[in-house]
C-alpha cells in the first residue's frame, strides 16, 4: 500500500511540476514576434503593450521584428516555436484573416493559433502626394480615368500588406479605373516611395499613416471606414462616394493553440487591462485603433478573429483579387 502511494505520488510530480510552471509564468523573457518592420502598426502598439505588460510580469517582453511575404515568414516562426508561453505572435489582418483567401499555399494554418487578445480595429487612410492635382476622391478617380484613357504611365499602387492591398483593389473595382499593384516587405517603404513620387497612392492603416499626415509629408485623401475618422473629420470616408465600401484592419496577441490555457488566460487578462489602462487608451485612439470592451475573453477574442477571416475573404472576392 505504502508502495503504491509512493508511486502515485511520484506519478503526479510531473502535473504539478507544470502547473507551478504555468501558475509562476513568465520567469524568463518573452519574445514578440511582430511579422512587420519596425515604424508599421503591429510594430508600434506592441511597444505600446509590451512596455506595460513588463511591469506586470517583471520580465522583459522583446519585440523581434520578421516581416516577409505578407506577414507569413514571422507567423510561420511563431508556428515552429515550443508551446511554452515564451514566444508569442502579434497578430494582424494579414497572418489570421486575409492570407488564407490570397495565397494557395502556406507555412501555417490559423487554427494552428488562439487569439488571447484583440489590440482593437484599424481604418486605412487613402494617402496621395502633398502636391497632387487632385483634392478629392471624386478628383482622384476622374484625373486617374482620364489617365487610364490617355494611356499615359501607369498608376501604380503600393501595399505592404493586405490591409493596404485591398481596399485599393477593392476602389480599382467599384470606380473602374486601373491601379498597377506594387508590393513590398511592409507598409513604411510604400509610404517612403510616395513621398519619393515613385508611386502615386498607398492605403496603410491609420497607426502608420498618422505620423506621416501629421508631420505634412503625404495628403490623407480618404479613410476605409464607413464613417468619417474623428481624428480625420475633414478627410472623407471613400462610403460617402462608393456606399458599402468598408475596409477595417486589427491587431492582436496570439499564441499557439497548445500553449497551456492559465498562461492564454494571463495574458487575456493582461492585455486587457493595459488596453483600458487611461493614459494607453487614449494613446491609441489617438493613433486610430480602437481597442475592444474590457471583458472580452479568450473566447470572444479568439471568435472575433474567425469572424474577421470570413469578412475579408468577402472583400477579397468582391475586389475580384485571385489567389496566388
Amino acid at each position: 500500500m505504502k508502495r503504491r502511494n509512493a508511486l502515485a505520488l511520484l506519478g503526479a510530480l510531473p502535473f504539478a511540476a507544470a502547473a507551478d510552471a504555468q501558475e509562476s509564468w513568465p520567469t524568463k523573457p518573452v519574445r514578440i514576434v511582430v511579422p512587420f518592420g519596425p515604424g508599421g502598426s503591429g510594430d508600434i502598439v506592441s511597444r505600446i503593450v509590451a512596455h506595460e505588460l513588463e511591469k506586470k510580469a517583471g520580465q522583459p517582453f522583446i519585440i523581434d521584428n520578421k516581416p516577409g511575404a505578407t506577414a507569413m515568414v514571422g507567423t510561420a516562426i511563431v508556428k515552429q516555436a515550443p508551446t511554452d508561453g515564451y514566444t508569442l505572435l502579434h497578430g494582424s489582418t494579414s497572418s489570421l484573416a486575409a492570407n488564407p483567401s490570397l495565397y494557395k499555399q502556406m507555412s501555417y494554418d490559423p487554427d494552428d493559433f488562439t487569439t488571447v487578445a484583440v489590440d482593437g480595429t484599424i481604418p486605412c487612410l487613402m494617402l496621395v502626394a502633398n502636391d497632387a492635382p487632385y483634392k478629392t476622391l471624386k478628383e482622384f478617380v476622374a484625373w486617374a480615368q482620364e489617365r487610364n484613357k490617355a494611356r499615359k504611365e501607369p498608376i501604380f499602387s503600393g501595399f505592404g500588406n493586405t490591409s493596404s492591398r485591398v481596399p485599393s483593389a477593392l476602389l480599382a473595382e467599384q470606380s473602374g479605373v486601373v491601379l498597377e499593384e506594387v508590393a513590398y516587405k511592409d507598409a513604411v517603404p510604400a509610404i517612403q516611395d510616395l513621398i519619393g513620387g515613385r508611386i502615386q497612392v498607398t492605403f496603410p492603416d491609420q497607426v502608420i499613416g498618422e505620423s506621416y499626415v501629421r508631420s505634412g509629408q503625404v495628403r490623407a485623401l480618404a479613410v476605409t471606414s464607413p464613417k468619417r475618422s474623428p481624428q480625420y473629420p475633414e478627410v472623407e470616408a471613400i462610403a460617402e462616394t462608393y456606399p458599402g465600401f468598408e475596409v477595417i484592419a486589427f491587431l492582436s496577441f496570439t499564441v499557439r493553440k497548445e500553449v497551456p490555457v492559465e498562461i492564454q488566460r494571463k495574458l487575456n487578462r493582461w492585455v486587457m487591462e493595459t488596453l483600458h489602462e487611461p493614459a494607453i487608451h487614449k494613446r491609441l485612439l489617438e493613433i486610430g485603433i480602437t481597442p475592444p470592451p474590457r471583458d472580452w475573453d479568450i473566447a470572444t477574442c479568439d471568435a472575433f478573429v474567425k469572424r474577421e477571416r470570413v469578412l475579408w475573404t468577402r472583400y477579397i472576392k468582391l475586389a475580384k483579387i485571385e489567389p496566388q
